[in-house]
């Protein structure tokens, strides 16, 4: 069966920046067909460490990792991990990768992701001027780097001076400064950083729920899992694994870890692969922390939620097939249980799957191969962080007014 919905645009994925993208383009008009597998949320959208991170411009591949790769790739305490048995197949990727951990390149992707940090708020603003119940679960007290050693602070030099060179706001604590912003680390931490202009959601599920509230009442939202993308002269058509086709004038995928399988459809050749993200929870009945805190050496994120404790972070790079490591979950809670004395039984785990490119850049823009197909995927660790201002670029896109420096996340860099 055929659904002809002319004039219209098909976003594909009910993550955080298919929803954002869905209603900005719900502001600018478009009745609007939002396109999920599952249901809101219910990916890497779910269960991040619910951070929005404008200060977020440090690429994952930077020259500083070249120099520590032995001790991150074979280190048993390492919060960077690779399914060897995968190494033929992750070959590719990882060559880009550490191609892209050169100066130069750094230094690029660096100032791409600052470009477009800087609509962290201005992308979300419209959205939550409508949805006080998504603006009710927000909190702006900021994000707190730790550092447990001073070898570990000394190594966190380059990245305060090149942050400080972009005019990223941060405050460098000190070990008394950190223990009276928050006590539960008291003792812990040699010296500290503090990133004032961060924020951070209670629930991200339901922060997105609230947000897409208005899709879902108008009907918005169909339930559909697509498998086939075809360009035709009279639009493009979407099939379904049910059997279903649906036919309009643009498409946006929104998609994540599956967005490469689409946009390949279209000729258009993505190195998207996976980072295998974990979290534990720890019910409580008062929060521990006031904001969230990120142990450096240790490379994850304690984030405190609605009645629990969310610690999530480490770096996977496996399939989305393979089974949960149980060895990821035991690193997340040995070393918060040494960091923050918790003895709570861990309430509940997960593993998602973060879409990522070498270059740490996510694809925005419409597909060389056709024009009326926008890409709005790969934003590997700042999904939520960049969902708005996506929304908005993706806006911008179709009524032809997008931004020059766009160029940089175009898909035919690859």
């Amino acid at each position: 069966m055929t659904l002809s919905i002319k004039g219209d645009v098909a976003v594909i994925g009910a993550g955080i920046v298919g929803v954002s993208t869905a209603l900005w383009l719900r502001r600018q008009g478009y009745k609007v067909l939002l396109i999920e597998r599952d249901s809101i949320a219910s990916g890497a959208s779910f269960g991040n460490a619910g951070t929005l991170a404008p200060y977020g411009v440090m690429p994952i591949a930077q020259p500083s990792i070249l120099k520590s790769l032995p001790s991150l790739l074979f280190s048993s305490e390492s919060p960077f991990v690779i399914n060897w048995a995968r190494l033929p197949k992750l070959m590719p990727w990882l060559l880009r990768f550490l191609n892209e951990c050169r100066n130069s390149r750094f230094e690029a992707n660096s100032k791409a992701l600052h470009q477009i940090l800087q609509h962290v708020y201005t992308g979300y603003a419209p959205l939550l001027d409508k949805c006080p119940e998504a603006n009710r679960r927000l909190s702006h007290n900021g994000c707190l780097y730790s550092y447990g050693t001073d070898a570990g602070f000394a190594g966190a030099q380059q990245a305060i001076e090149w942050r400080r060179a972009l005019g990223i706001p941060q405050q460098v604590l000190t070990a008394s400064e950190v223990d009276q912003m928050e006590p539960a680390l008291g003792g812990k931490s040699v010296a500290g950083l503090m990133f004032p202009d961060s924020s951070h959601m209670n629930d991200p599920k339901a922060f997105i729920e609230a947000l897409a509230a208005p899709l879902v009442a108008d009907g918005s939202l169909i339930k559909a899992t697509i498998t086939g993308i075809k360009s035709g002269a009279d639009g493009v058509t979407l099939s379904s694994a049910s059997g279903e086709t649906y036919k309009t004038d643009r498409i946006v995928v929104c998609s994540g870890a599956w967005s490469a399988l689409l946009a390949a459809q279209l000729g258009d050749r993505v190195p998207l692969d996976t980072e295998r993200g974990y979290h534990i929870e720890f019910d409580m009945d008062q929060p521990l922390l006031s904001r969230p805190c990120c142990p450096v050496e240790n490379a994850f994120y304690m984030t405190p939620m609605e009645g629990r404790l969310r610690v999530a972070g480490t770096v996977e790079l496996g399939s989305i097939k393979d089974p949960a490591n149980p060895k990821r979950f035991d690193y997340l809670e040995r070393h918060v249980r040494r960091v923050m004395g918790i003895t709570a039984p861990v309430a509940r785990q997960w593993i998602g799957y973060r879409p990522s490119l070498p270059d740490s850049l996510p694809v925005i823009g419409p597909s060389p191969n056709d024009p009326r197909v926008i890409y709005a995927f790969g934003h590997q660790h700042l999904g939520l962080t960049l969902a708005g201002a996506t929304g908005e670029l993706v806006a911008q896109c179709i009524a032809g007014k997008a931004p020059d420096w766009l160029e940089h996340f175009s898909v035919s860099r690859f």
